[in-house]
């Protein structure tokens, strides 16, 4: 008799690891409440003032927070190019608010820093393939600018970064806690942008003399595709148990 009963609570233990490791799998496998973090690289398409669509190779990472339906991207882009030729218009005020006639200032950049944050839609819920959209906005600005008229840098700066609103779509195979995806984004164009210089002040602290720089450093809305590598690291929330002493 002691024999069954020891051969029948081997069995209800064998049973419930089972089932607990089912259950676990069938988690681990879903994508909801899942941290994901993952690496893409691919092309990004832009325009500026003196060149027309370009097509620029970038890199970068991401990190993805899912619930069942729903996520949080958020990801940085770095765009690698080569003496990207752009151009902005600067003027020069006097005292009495007369100014000079346009001239042009021509810049040059080495490349594109995308953050971006994103919420996520997953609207078929299937552990192997998911096709996902997302609404969000990031920060857009070059890299390596070229000098400017000032030392500190502050028209280049200013001139070259943006905010945008973006929208993405696209597709992830899903194979236990690795994940292959392909992305599309949009970006909203920068849009005209403008710095005030004082060059000089009277005595009592007055602008006397100003310069006017303005422009668009790009034009149109950007345009990048990307693929990549995403691995789940566990579960974003703690399930709660029932349990006692």
């Amino acid at each position: 008799m002691r024999m069954v009963i020891r051969s029948f609570s081997a069995a209800v233990l064998a049973l419930c690891a089972g089932v607990a490791q089912s259950q676990a799998q069938q988690h681990a496998g879903s994508g909801t409440f899942q941290w994901y973090v993952g690496g893409h690289g691919g092309v990004m398409s832009f325009r500026t003032a003196v060149q027309g669509r370009e097509l620029m190779p970038v890199a970068g990472g991401q990190i993805l927070i899912t619930a069942k339906r729903t996520g949080l991207m958020l990801s940085v882009d770095q765009g690698f190019g080569s003496d990207e030729p752009t151009a902005t218009l600067f003027t020069i005020r006097d005292s009495t608010g007369v100014a000079s006639e346009p001239s042009a200032m021509g810049w040059t950049f080495q490349g594109f820093r995308k953050y971006s944050a994103m919420l996520m839609a997953f609207p078929v819920r299937n552990p192997n393939v998911q096709p996902f959209l997302g609404l969000g906005g990031g920060i857009l600005h070059t890299t390596g600018n070229s000098g400017g008229p000032f030392a500190d840098g502050h028209v280049e700066s200013h001139l070259s970064s943006s905010a945008f609103l973006s929208a993405a779509g696209g597709l992830e195979f899903r194979v236990g806690p690795l994940g292959a995806f392909g992305m599309y984004q949009i970006t909203t164009k920068q849009g005209f942008k403008q710095v005030e210089t004082v060059l000089q002040r009277d005595q009592s602290g007055k602008a006397v003399t100003t310069r006017s720089d303005y422009g668009e450093w790009t034009r149109g809305a950007t345009h990048t595709v990307t693929a990549g590598l995403r691995i789940g690291l566990g579960s974003a929330r703690e399930d709660v148990r029932a349990g006692g002493y």
